[in-house]
């Protein structure tokens, strides 16, 4: 099967001027994104969410250990002011809170409330039926395999911005 991908790749895109794969993959995902942003800040309207609001809510409520504003920027590739200020506004609805940080005096760390754990599972009761409508008639088996690829892509990338060598011995990364 993958070879019959190779394939296809290579009659499409090598004879539309012998672009690197990557290149193409970084095309698609950002005309991708493009349409993402503005296709899910409406999943959290109901809420009175913005599409930014939304986005750093799921990063609280879905970080194995509970983040800090720069972290959440780190990961999401936005500015730690821009989160600061998402982040202000989530706790004035009551939606996060901030807690101390013992490993870190200024870096507080932020917790969903119940509140926005509520808020956040109708936002996601929305997410699931879009994502259905979305991604009807595609193999799920293919979006994992595409999940994994950028994963995986994205913590060379990490590792390669912060100046080391990925451990390309090891599984993926947590996310």
């Amino acid at each position: 099967m993958i070879d019959n991908k190779v394939s296809l790749w290579k009659s499409r895109v090598m004879s539309a001027g012998d672009l690197h794969p990557l290149s193409v993959l970084i095309d698609e995902i950002l005309r991708t994104r493009g349409r993402l942003v503005t296709a899910t800040p409406a999943l959290g309207a109901e809420e009175g969410l913005t599409g930014s609001q939304s986005l750093v809510l799921a990063a609280v409520i879905r970080a194995v250990q509970p983040p800090t504003v720069p972290q959440i920027g780190r990961s999401l590739g936005h500015t730690r002011q821009a989160v600061q200020r998402t982040a202000d506004a989530l706790a004035q609805r009551g939606l996060i809170e901030f807690v101390d940080n013992p490993d870190h005096k200024r870096a507080r760390r932020l917790v969903p409330t119940e509140r926005g754990r509520a808020v956040d599972e109708d936002v996601q009761d929305r997410s699931r039926v879009w994502a259905d409508r979305v991604t009807e008639g595609m193999d799920p088996g293919d979006l994992v395999a595409a999940t994994e690829t950028l994963r995986t892509l994205r913590t060379r990338l990490e590792a390669e911005g912060a100046g080391r060598t990925p451990d390309r011995g090891a599984g993926p990364e947590p996310r």
